[in-house]
């Protein structure tokens, strides 16, 4: 695995051939660290450790990168006593290399696991500082965790990435520690963008372009008829880029500067360029407007650092909890299975989701639906949040209070162990249900000597249908079904279970004096445990008397 991430590296990063980059491995005894070399045409020798961890969490040992370090400066340094037959091999294509005045050397950590410590990126500056002295940018070090190796493996599988040429007015800039542009950009340039590129233009934004919203509708209207004021009463938009580079002529007062960037990617202020585009590109000829736009560079930025940025800038807006969920590889990866087998999963969400929903769902309607699979102790928290509180499964750290009983309910909702094929299975189980208790509902009736204090069964049965497919899950197990799709034979058996569930529930909850309504009873956690402990009891005498 620590070989196929290197010649992964290699393939993606550095343009080599499969076949390159897998013969690129020198890995093994006398390595001195380095598990693989690759010499590009333009004379970039790359140099990669790798490690491979399961748990996809932690870094690699601190004297694992110490012993990378050492093995660098001994390549450099032309020591090639110290290294095996499989880099002595290439002694003369990386002299070549390291003679041919053009030569840049990167060196990268390659390891599935999260962002590494200070002391693994001192070491990696100690590099730099040693070989950069008298070549600026010689040598370059980089560590790819699994976020940067999954968004490695997006752009290769992606659309080419997005380069434009800029024009911003009354631009400033930070060097330190990571590079920052910002300015004003004309209107007209956000929508020709848009027009070029649209959803691409979004792609790590945790939301799509929402169409006609009450905000969306107050953006069009001050372009229409306050173009001049725009700037004044918009946020402004935030990019994320690869690489940003200023080009010539130069405007010393800085008010204006044209600027090559590459990478660019919307991650705050898709609304206002969604709504920016809606105008026709003639209507900013006659009414230009501007807005502030930020472009921040991924350049030799620690791993993870693009999504810090783009859940840091939507806290400051208006963002619902589910819409972060964008940002979680494991969504990409559940989505893009899915679409393998013909299904749509939206994870984020705009004016172009579909209407169909035969082979289509989204992870706010799967939310509730996991919840109700939960048996853990603190089950009746997400029975209670899939009925009256759909939000707060998508809590997590950062986002709510940290007094809150699901603040991991994120985590907990779509758990490591989730696959796609369970996830469309619970939500055909879902559906069914849902759609069964809420027919049955509306056509219930009770008795004419209907005791006074007693629920209906109709408002039993509308306010604890959650409840009820809860107890499905325990009880069938269908969402560890083998198959994508619900088969006929469960489907009767999800029918037959419904009936028997929804009327011993019925039985149980009015055979108690609640004085209260049936939507109070399904939002307690007491009352919850209560309601479930005699319906499972219930249910097992049902199934004796049965036998």
């Amino acid at each position: 695995m620590s070989k196929a991430i290197a010649a992964f590296v290699i393939n993606t990063a550095a343009g080599a051939s499969l076949e390159a980059a897998v013969a690129a491995s020198i890995d093994g005894g006398l390595d001195h660290g380095i598990d693989s070399v690759f010499v590009t045409s333009d004379q970039t020798i790359w140099l990669i450790q790798s490690k491979y961890k399961d748990s996809g969490s932690g870094e690699p040992d601190l004297g694992d990168v110490s012993k990378f370090r050492d093995g660098v400066t001994d390549l450099i340094c032309g020591h090639w006593g110290r290294f095996n037959y499989a880099l002595q091999s290439r002694r003369s294509e990386i002299t070549a290399a390291l003679n041919s005045g053009v030569c840049k050397v990167r060196v990268i950590l390659a390891y599935t696991g999260t962002a590494i410590s200070d002391d693994r990126r001192n070491l990696f500056a100690d590099l730099e500082r040693a070989f950069n002295q008298t070549t600026p940018a010689f040598l370059r070090c980089q560590a790819f965790g699994l976020t940067s190796l999954h968004d490695l493996h997006l752009d290769s599988s992606s659309a080419q990435t997005i380069e434009e040429t800029l024009i911003l007015k009354d631009y400033g800039h930070t060097q330190e520690p990571y590079r920052a542009f910002y300015g004003r950009i004309e209107a007209k340039r956000l929508a020709e963008l848009w027009h070029a590129y649209q959803d691409r233009l979004v792609d790590r934004n945790i939301r799509r372009f929402k169409g006609t919203t009450t905000v969306n509708k107050g953006l069009s209207e001050t372009l229409e008829n306050e173009a001049e004021h725009f700037f004044y009463f918009n946020n402004g938009v935030t990019f994320l880029c690869q690489s940003i580079d200023e080009l010539h002529p130069r405007d010393p007062h800085r008010g204006n500067g044209k600027f090559r960037v590459r990478g660019i990617s919307i991650i705050n202020g898709a609304q206002t360029v969604g709504a920016i585009a809606r105008q026709p590109l003639a209507h900013y000829d006659v009414k230009p407007a501007t807005v502030m736009a930020t472009f921040v560079c991924l350049d030799n930025t620690p791993d993870g650092f693009g999504d810090q940025v783009t859940q840091s800038r939507n806290r400051q807006n208006a963002v619902d909890m589910e819409d972060f969920a964008a940002l979680d590889e494991r969504q990409t990866m559940w989505q893009q299975t899915l679409k393998m087998a013909g299904i749509e999963y939206i994870v984020k969400h705009g004016q172009d989701d579909p209407s169909s929903l035969n082979s289509c769902f989204s992870a706010r309607e799967l939310a509730p639906y996991l919840a109700c699979t939960i048996t853990s102790n603190d089950w009746p928290d997400y029975l209670i949040a899939a009925k009256s509180d759909k939000k707060k499964l998508f809590g997590r750290d950062g986002l709510v209070a940290t007094s809150d009983p699901l603040r991991h309910a994120y985590d907990h909702v779509f758990p490591d162990s989730l696959t796609a094929k369970k996830m469309w299975r619970i939500t055909q189980i879902g559906r069914m249900v849902i759609q069964k208790i809420r027919d049955r509902s509306r056509a219930e009736t009770d008795p004419s000597n209907f005791s006074t204090g007693t629920l209906p069964a109709k408002e039993i049965l509308r306010e604890g249908v959650w409840m009820i497919l809860h107890i499905i899950f325990i009880r069938l197990q269908l969402q560890n079904g083998s198959d994508l799709y619900i088969n006929s034979e469960e489907d009767n058996r999800l029918s037959l279970e419904v009936d028997l569930v929804a009327n011993c529930m019925i039985q149980v909850i009015q055979a108690i004096q609640w004085n209260k309504q049936a939507r109070s009873v399904f939002e307690n956690k007491t009352d919850c445990g209560t309601v479930k402990n005699r319906l499972m009891a219930a249910l097992v005498q049902q199934s004796h008397r049965g036998n």
